[in-house]
């Protein structure tokens, strides 16, 4: 091509962006969930789904794919066409420990991915202890856990970062806490509750019925800052500095897709999250979301935070992959 054409072809170019962002979408757009049906995640996701479709005047899903721990949904994705139609919401195990628990994964999490817009950003776990155990905070806890090492026992969840509760907090507090591994929440729970285990590192939204019938008592939150509807209680943090694992949602686009697309999402989605309808509900799952959307620069930095903060648990943990 001729040099004086280029001109025409740069400005053609510009002015077709602004269009496609306008127009898009013209078919349904897919959103892949790695979690089933009426999981909070999948509850969430849907939310935003349904308040999309109304607000564009076109129709967003979600297409749960389940299974290996969110690789096969990511995989999905990752290998989707980065047209502006399959986006994906990410958990912290796509976005940043995936890299870490398997040998192998059929996608890159750095390289196949882009942020698009937070869904939500606080998921935390709940720190409990049954109603027998002798210590009504975190410290008493700690302080029963040196003094009897390996005789208290905390239920394990197998799957993915939930798994990483219970061993980064020995790691940090100096305990011998006994994980007892399960591949069942609900039974993880029963047990529990029966006193069969003595701890437990799980979901807020779970546990606080147990908590509010007196069965368990609530010490701490996994999160960096206390949890909104539970004011009074610490995080980890306040007694083991450095501990923070929680889990967020962020949508997230097959690297390539345009640009504007992406942005225009963006906008579109800022509004519906932070709704203070869809906050309350999200308080109810045991989630939160702190600043809306974000800009798609702030989500790489907190996509960065993220990666930072996994790499130094996992060196510490000395974690040998599957």
């Amino acid at each position: 091509m001729r040099a004086r054409y280029w001109p025409w072809v740069v400005a053609l170019a510009l002015l077709g962006a602004p269009a496609l962002a306008q127009n898009w979408p013209v078919k349904p757009v897919r959103f892949i969930c790695a979690q089933g049906p009426g999981i909070p995640n999948d509850l969430a996701l849907r939310w935003v789904a349904e308040r999309l479709s109304k607000s564009m005047g076109r129709t967003f899903f979600v297409d749960n794919v389940v299974g290996a721990g969110g690789v096969i949904a990511a995989q999905t994705t990752a290998r989707s066409a980065p047209d502006g139609y399959t986006f994906l919401m990410e958990g912290i195990g796509n976005v940043a420990t995936d890299r870490y628990m398997y040998r192998s994964l059929p996608y890159d999490p750095e390289k196949d991915f882009v942020p698009v817009a937070m869904i939500f950003d606080t998921a935390a776990y709940l720190v409990a202890a049954h109603r027998d155990v002798p210590a009504k905070t975190l410290a008493e806890l700690i302080a029963l856990a040196k003094a009897q090492p390996g005789k208290l026992s905390y239920g394990a969840d197998t799957i993915g970062t939930a798994g990483l509760l219970g061993p980064w907090f020995n790691r940090l507090a100096g305990t011998d806490i006994v994980g007892v591994n399960y591949k069942s929440g609900a039974q993880l729970i029963q047990d529990f509750v029966a006193g069969r285990t003595q701890v437990v590192f799980y979901s807020i939204a779970l546990l606080r019925p147990y908590e509010e019938a007196g069965k368990v008592r609530a010490l701490a939150v996994t999160s960096d800052k206390r949890y909104p509807s539970m004011p009074d209680l610490p995080t980890v943090a306040e007694t083991l500095p450095g501990y923070r694992i929680g889990g967020m949602g962020l949508l997230a686009a097959p690297t390539g897709t345009p640009a504007e697309v992406i942005q225009r999402l963006n906008r579109e989605v800022d509004p519906i999250v932070r709704d203070p309808e869809y906050l309350t509900r999200l308080a109810s799952f045991g989630f939160g979301n702190t600043d809306g959307a974000r800009t798609v620069k702030q989500l790489e930095e907190v996509v960065g935070t993220e990666r930072a903060q996994w790499a130094r648990v996992f060196k510490e943990l000395n974690f040998q992959p599957q």
